[in-house]
């Protein structure tokens, strides 16, 4: 089947191409709004600014295809093969793309606002700009997560998104706003998250070790027993943020802002804190051994109970302080 035949029987009225033969077509800015495609073979076919909304593309192979500015808006792209196709500012909004295949595909500025994405192949993609706000993401099962490994994130809009247990390593995150977004669980060891928003985020459970967090936004946010350790959060923001029972090992938080955090039982054992503030901080069984804490604001915080002998507290503020001992600083 042609282009032109396709187009042809579709205004006549009829939707039904399900295991169309279409490798190569031209269908250009086409309206094809509710088209079902289904297993249809369109690998490297044109369909640059088409209309697809609400098509059925489920198991289709679009592998190479130019898609740029295509309306997929609630389309079912279930299982299909969308390897290294461009995609660069195309409309997702909604769209089902469960267990399909986009490696290496090109998501510049693309729209993927509340689209399901579990099971989803999207390693070394390029989504830099694009939106993924309320995306699910989110883990079923081991066997059932999306693979963002080596995808390029960079300053994407990941707002509420479910990432609950996706596998982040390595990701480049930076400057991307991740605000209340679910990363429970999520792998992010190694990840690029610098100059990211993570206000509010869910980092429960997370793995950020030897993650780049350096002047990352992350006020208000969730990180009961994340693993931060070797981390550099140089210059983040992290004031109230609840983070009981986090491991900070050797981590790097000089400058970091840490005012008003809930941070009992923590585990910041040789990890920096120069010049860090931590203003009214909640401290309480913190093990803070060989810990620098040079020129670090600690003006009315809770130390009772914690593991402070060994650190550096040279030219630190500790004036109404309550000490390991539970006697306040003056």
């Amino acid at each position: 089947m042609n282009a032109r035949e396709l187009l042809n029987r579709y205004e006549s009225g009829e939707t039904n191409f399900g295991s169309a033969s279409l490798s190569g077509a031209n269908l250009l800015a086409a309206d094809l709004i509710g088209i079902n495609l289904n297993k249809a073979d369109l690998g490297n076919a044109i369909l640059v600014l088409a209309y697809l909304n609400r098509a059925n593309l489920n198991q289709a192979n679009l592998e190479g295809a130019n898609l740029s500015g295509a309306n997929l808006t609630q389309a079912d792209l279930v299982g299909a093969r969308l390897i290294n196709a461009n995609l660069h500012g195309a409309s997702l909004q909604g769209a089902d793309l469960r267990s399909a295949n986009i490696t290496l595909a090109d998501l510049l500025d693309a729209n993927l606002i509340d689209a399901d994405l579990r099971h989803t192949n999207l390693s070394s993609a390029n989504l830099t700009g694009a939106c993924l706000r309320g995306a699910n993401l989110r883990e079923e099962n081991r066997n059932y997560s999306a693979n963002l490994r080596g995808a390029n994130l960079h300053r994407t809009d990941l707002r509420g998104a479910n990432l609950k247990g996706a596998d982040l390593v390595r990701v480049d995150l930076s400057g991307a706003n991740l605000s209340e977004a679910n990363l429970r669980e999520a792998n992010l060891q190694g990840a690029n998250l610098s100059e990211a928003n993570l206000r509010g985020a869910f980092l429960t459970d997370a793995n950020l070790k030897g993650a780049n967090l350096s002047r990352a936004r992350m006020v208000n946010g969730k990180l009961e027993r994340a693993n931060l350790e070797m981390a550099d959060l140089s210059g983040i923001d992290l004031s109230q943020s609840v983070l009981p029972d986090v491991k900070l090992g050797r981590a790097n938080l000089h400058k970091a802002n840490l005012q008003e955090v809930q941070m009992q039982r923590a585990d910041l054992s040789r990890a920096n804190l120069r010049e860090a503030n931590l203003r009214e901080a909640n401290l309480v069984e913190t093990y803070l051994a060989r810990t620098n804490l040079m020129k670090a604001d600690l003006r009315d915080a809770q130390l009772t109970r914690s593991e402070l002998s060994s650190a550096n507290l040279l030219g630190a503020n500790l004036e109404g302080a309550v000490m390991p001992d539970g006697k306040i600083h003056e």
